[in-house]
């Protein structure tokens, strides 16, 4: 069966929240939830929704989680070295990118494993620290297809100067990934989709 995506732009940073589905299914879980609940509301169009996976705690790549969440039920999960981030302003990054401090409900979440599976979708979930301590990527290996969140870009990676960020930790996690196979479709947290062979390539790793 094959995999249905849906990139959906969020937020003054442009982040890209996704909607990913199987064929014949309704049903879908939704990464990323960046800061346009309503956009993500009628991208979605009333599907129910079955998880809500956060690839890391910054501000960007959570905003409508909690909202999304009330709205659909759906529960959410993010890697558990990344939780405190998730309600403070400080940690992931709103304070001092925004210039304020983000008012609204508490956000909750659950801790991701090394597999997830909801709505006929079998992730992998690895671990890449780097841009954050708890940074994650979700690979669907039959498909052929990796969710980088802010690890892996087209033509770059994540900063490592935000809380929890570790240089080392990123080169590590890039020569992790650069060891799946070069055609796999990486979906990345900002950007243009690209493959693990396109941006190898850039790196001597």
């Amino acid at each position: 069966m094959s995999v249905n995506i849906q990139a959906v732009s969020c937020g003054i940073i442009q982040e890209n929240a996704y909607i990913v589905s199987r064929d014949g299914r309704d049903d879908c879980v939704v990464i990323d939830p960046g800061d346009d609940f309503a956009k993500l509301q009628r991208a979605l169009g009333g599907r129910p929704v079955g998880a809500i996976l956060l690839t890391h705690g910054h501000f960007d790549h959570i905003l409508a989680a909690g909202p999304l969440s009330e709205a659909t039920g759906a529960p959410v999960y993010i890697h558990e070295a990344d939780e405190e981030m998730l309600n403070d302003s400080v940690l992931n990054g709103y304070a001092d990118l925004m210039g304020g401090f983000f008012q609204g409900p508490e956000l909750k979440a659950s801790p991701l494993g090394e597999r997830f599976s909801a709505c006929g979708l079998d992730f992998d979930v690895l671990h890449t620290p780097g841009h954050s301590r708890g940074s994650v990527c979700l690979y669907l290996k039959d498909e052929g297809v990796l969710f980088s969140g802010d690890t892996l870009f087209q033509a770059g990676f994540g900063r490592t100067d935000l809380h929890g960020g570790d240089v080392r930790q990123m080169l590590s996690s890039l020569k992790a990934l650069f060891k799946l196979p070069g055609d796999t479709r990486v979906w990345p947290g900002h950007g243009c989709v690209t493959t693990i062979a396109a941006e190898k390539a850039r790196y001597r790793v």
